[in-house]
């Protein structure tokens, strides 16, 4: 196999699409995939010290530690151990999930494009990037809910006030991406089909050949709080309690028959949301140079 007979993949997310559940099934799978020729590396290397994504091939962002003083390519070929694809998983690489500024969020991961551009620049060749999207009501739930397991703790109404609704535009991500130089392939699913299509995701990740080899991981991952677990965050936030709150009160008062999921959002927020959510899809299946996966 020669230096240049060789694809990248990059998985880009977005968080809360089940991100962790696709990088946990390709990682149970990495050993029979490196012998199909196929090297997976997701967030076990990409999130130590001097090991991001940045720091590895040289962007900037990160300081690599003196392990890591590679070219870019010399790093891509050490990786690659001549496997004819390399799939890289890393939803942090495109921008944070919650922005700890307090004004409004007009443009979700505003940097995602010129970031991929970034690394195919530095890999001297093009990225197939895939990337899953949630319907808008769903997508902040579930991200205020990861800001308060994280540790700040901020009222629903001012976390909508900073996230509306209307934020969550796809269809302006997409766009950017397609537009970005030294994109290749773009795909794209909705996280409400995501275990229809995990036979195609896996195929578009690792090769229609190999995706057999990919096993969906056997539980889901991070569930979100409970209506009563942030009920008492806040309360115990107000009593003056510190650190990271959300972890132990979502143990104490797991999502289940006796505690509803969270949900921040009146049904005519849903609604809205639904509506701008399906004439986004709609826009994406049609986008040039997208690939939308859908159940068969």
């Amino acid at each position: 196999m020669t230096p240049t007979d060789f694809t990248i993949a990059l998985h880009i997310g977005a968080h809360k699409t089940a991100t962790t559940h696709l990088q946990r099934s390709l990682s149970k799978s990495a050993d029979q995939l490196h012998e199909a020729g196929v090297r997976y590396y997701g967030p076990p290397l990409f999130r130590m010290p001097g090991r991001s994504i940045p720091a590895l091939f040289g962007l900037k962002g990160d300081r690599p530690d003196q392990a890591t003083r590679r070219t870019p390519a010399d790093q891509l070929e050490l990786m690659r151990k001549n496997a004819g694809r390399l799939v890289f998983s890393e939803e942090n690489y495109i921008g944070v999930l919650n922005s700890p500024r307090r004004f409004p969020v007009t443009m979700r991961y505003p940097d995602a494009g010129s970031r991929v551009t970034a690394l195919a620049n530095a890999l001297g060749r093009k990225i197939d990037v895939l990337i899953g999207i949630r319907r808008p009501t769903g997508f902040l739930n579930s991200a205020y809910g990861q800001m308060l397991l994280g540790g700040r703790v901020m009222p629903i109404a001012d976390y909508k006030r900073i996230n509306p609704i209307e934020s969550v535009d796809w269809v302006d991500l997409l766009g950017r991406l397609r537009a970005a130089e030294g994109v290749g392939r773009l795909t794209v699913w909705r996280h409400e089909d995501y275990a229809a299509v995990f036979p195609q995701i896996s195929a578009s990740l690792v090769g229609a050949e190999n995706a057999h080899l990919v096993r969906p991981f056997e539980r889901r991952i991070h569930e979100g709080p409970s209506t009563d677990a942030v009920n008492e965050i806040a309360q115990r936030h107000a009593d003056g309690e510190t650190g990271k709150l959300g972890f132990g009160m979502r143990k104490l008062l797991p999502v289940g028959p006796n505690y509803p999921a969270f949900d921040g959002f009146a049904e005519q927020e849903h609604r809205s949301g639904d509506a701008a959510y399906a004439k986004q899809v709609a826009a994406l299946a049609n986008l040039a140079g997208v690939t939308l996966l859908q159940p068969d």
